[in-house]
């Protein structure tokens, strides 16, 4: 999958994700500080306000961006025509094995996230867009990486998020470190 001409220490992932508004990004960010509080102390904060997103499907990752697959991605997203839906992050867990990976996820996903994962799934299959093969759809928001401390599921303060849309995002890592870019949203619509 490699470049000859791309900057060798650029790697640029695609994935579509729900991404929280600003007030859903605050109570995310008091449910990690309540989950801190009562653990022991963590270097450095937790993941950045503008990185905070739901994974939908992860498409891959590349030392150049394929325009071709960003199309697509966009072709199969303008099609989808699914309702909004209620999500409540409820419950923190530990994932990964090296690291430490801080999570909060909904002890009882909706109906409606299952069926946009699948319905996105199918429609990027139709377009003959391969879509690497993982773990199976687990739904989470990631709160903190590299934690020096691993704790069993947990309650935590809800956070209520109103999903009202999805996004095709582009991560662009280097040296200098991590950014996302929207590359398109599209609307969920009204219940």
């Amino acid at each position: 999958m490699g470049d000859l001409f791309a900057a060798a220490d650029e790697h640029h992932s695609l994935f579509f994700a729900l991404v929280p508004a600003p007030p859903v990004v605050a109570a995310i960010q008091a449910a990690r500080q309540a989950l801190e509080a009562g653990l022991a102390p963590q270097r450095g904060g937790g993941v950045p306000d503008e990185r905070l997103h739901l994974t939908l499907h992860w498409l891959g990752e590349w030392s150049r961006l394929p325009q071709a697959l960003v199309d697509d991605a966009c072709a199969v997203a303008a099609r989808m025509r699914l309702s909004g839906f209620g999500l409540r992050l409820d419950q923190a867990e530990c994932f990964g094995h090296a690291e430490s990976i801080w999570v909060l996820r909904p002890s009882q996903p909706p109906r409606q996230l299952e069926e946009l994962h699948r319905a996105l799934a199918a429609a990027l299959a139709a377009r003959r867009v391969r879509v690497p093969v993982g773990p199976s759809f687990a739904p989470h928001v990631t709160v903190r990486r590299r934690a020096s401390v691993r704790f069993p599921p947990q309650p935590v303060p809800p956070v209520e998020w109103r999903v009202d849309r999805f996004a095709l995002l582009q991560s662009l890592r280097t040296g200098a470190g991590t950014r996302y870019r929207v590359l398109g949203e599209w609307p969920l619509s009204a219940a």
